[in-house]
């Protein structure tokens, strides 16, 4: 048995290991590596053209047969994927069709829906894929390779880790996992399912091997801004948090607290911290409002029937969609403005009872501020539409991940500047991560007790195998494109 890797190593995010067992080869996860590909492009001034400008620079292996622009005979048998974070099925549609791709029927939905809010482009159709969904505790079969998957709890619902029987060897794949979140029972079982097997490798997620409250680079952008913005520079007030109640806790307290507008900004497709605003929404009295891709994310799930449980609906919150021209340049009346707009957002403005479009929109928005909460991933984007008409108070609460890297410290940059430009003096950070603490790390791998151990999805590997050089035979810490023989 060999594993190959070409992604995932020395960074968080891009897994693609390639699991090969005599004329079986398997793909576990085939993910988008915004690392890599933030070294070499810069959208939109500076992108790929196609697949082979992705080979170019290593972002996806050159492999005969493995995309759809030489769609000929593969030697590889499928891709398993975990769950539907791009940095884990994000390069699918570049695959020949030929390769049939594993997923949850959870995870089928979320990739259909949020599909339907993005542009087709040459990097995001798949229309041409073979789709083949599983549930947990099933066993599957892709060529000589069995795998049972697993839910597990992470920040996005149909999130699976893996259990595979591979030519008289265990081979476990976490995914991303966590032990805190609120469906933290699921990571519990799957651990339980771990324990009665005798693992001979285990593929193991190590994002949070480092915490996030040491982020040194965030640390010295914020003393930079500091200086360089003065008294007017928004304070960053940190309330830690453990586990999802906790973030419910905090969020509530602030909220109740709170006078005018409370803005939210957390990441698109996090189903969960989407929940807790919801409820904490409700238990203050006052309404949500989800900007459009979330809206559409959540109501569709429950319109398909995807299992995912407590979602806001059309009834109980309310919709924002930001400003759109005509394609004529002008900005008329509200159904000029839904003829133009994207079919999700047309959807949305159908069936939805509030939805806040246009200046009279805004304008409602900005007069009753103190009745609302809005959900966003995008906050910068909001400030901006709303500050066109008279000021009024607003709360602002980053409740997503800090930036780590250049990229994300210039996004965050201008959204500091724009809460300075409302005179906001203070934010508050309330957020809980969706991987594991490092101390429930070390208790997977524990529990996993495998021959192997190789770190994956961590800038870390170093630091994951000295916690675990005591409960393990052997750690080997992955070569970027190169091929570990088991």
């Amino acid at each position: 048995m060999k594993i190959s890797f070409y992604g995932g190593v020395n960074e968080v995010g891009g897994n693609k290991f390639l699991l090969a067992y005599r004329d079986t080869q398997v793909f576990l996860d085939f993910g988008k590596s915004f690392e890599r590909e933030n070294k070499f492009f810069d959208f939109p001034l500076l992108q790929p053209f196609y697949i082979s400008d992705l080979k170019k620079i290593q972002a996806i292996p050159d492999l005969k047969g493995l995309y759809k622009d030489n769609p000929g005979a593969s030697e590889v048998d499928g891709v398993l994927v975990t769950h539907p974070h791009v940095d884990h099925f994000g390069y699918i549609s570049l695959l020949n069709g030929k390769i049939p791709v594993y997923l949850g029927e959870g995870a089928k939905a979320i990739i259909d829906i949020r599909s339907e809010c993005y542009r087709a482009g040459w990097d995001r159709r798949l229309n041409h894929l073979s789709f083949e969904t599983f549930r947990t505790g099933r066993d599957g079969e892709v060529g000589g390779v069995i795998y049972r998957p697993y839910s597990v709890d992470h920040s996005i619902p149909a999130s699976y880790g893996f259990i595979l029987h591979v030519g008289g060897k265990t081979v476990v794949y976490t995914g991303d996992l966590r032990l805190h979140g609120t469906q933290r029972n699921l990571t519990e079982r799957f651990l339980r399912a771990i324990e009665e097997e005798d693992v001979d490798v285990m593929l193991c997620e190590g994002t949070n091997i480092v915490p996030e409250r040491q982020n040194a680079f965030l640390r010295g952008f914020e003393r930079e801004y500091t200086r360089r913005m003065g008294t007017v520079a928004p304070e960053r007030v940190e309330k830690p948090c453990k586990a999802e109640e906790d973030v419910e806790r905090e969020l509530k307290r602030l909220v109740e607290d709170s006078e005018g507008l409370v803005l939210v900004e957390t990441c698109p497709a996090d189903i969960d911290r989407i929940r807790t605003i919801w409820k904490v929404a409700q238990s203050t009295g006052r309404k949500l409002i989800l900007d459009s891709r979330q809206a559409y994310l959540a109501y569709e799930l429950d319109a398909r029937d995807a299992s995912v449980e407590d979602l806001p609906c059309p009834k109980d919150s309310g919709v924002y969609l930001s400003r759109i021209r005509d394609r004529d340049g002008s900005n008329r009346g509200r159904e000029a403005r839904k003829k133009w707009r994207p079919k999700y957002q047309q959807n949305l403005i159908e069936r939805c009872e509030q939805v806040y479009l246009g200046p009279e929109g805004r304008a409602e928005i900005r007069r009753h501020a103190g009745e609302y909460v809005l959900c966003t991933a995008n906050a910068a984007q909001k400030l901006l539409e709303l500050k066109e008409g008279p000021p009024f108070p607003c709360h602002f609460i980053l409740s997503k991940s800090e930036p780590f890297n250049e990229e994300m410290v210039i996004a965050f940059d201008r959204l500091l500047h724009w809460l300075a430009a409302y005179g906001v003096k203070q934010y508050h950070e309330i957020h809980v991560s969706g991987h594991c603490w490092r101390s429930d790390l070390k208790t997977i791998i524990e529990k996993a007790n495998p021959e192997v151990l190789v770190p994956v999805h961590t800038e870390h590997p170093e630091l994951m195998a000295r916690m675990a050089q005591q409960a393990v035979k052997e750690v080997r810490i992955p070569l970027f494109q190169g091929t570990t023989e088991i």
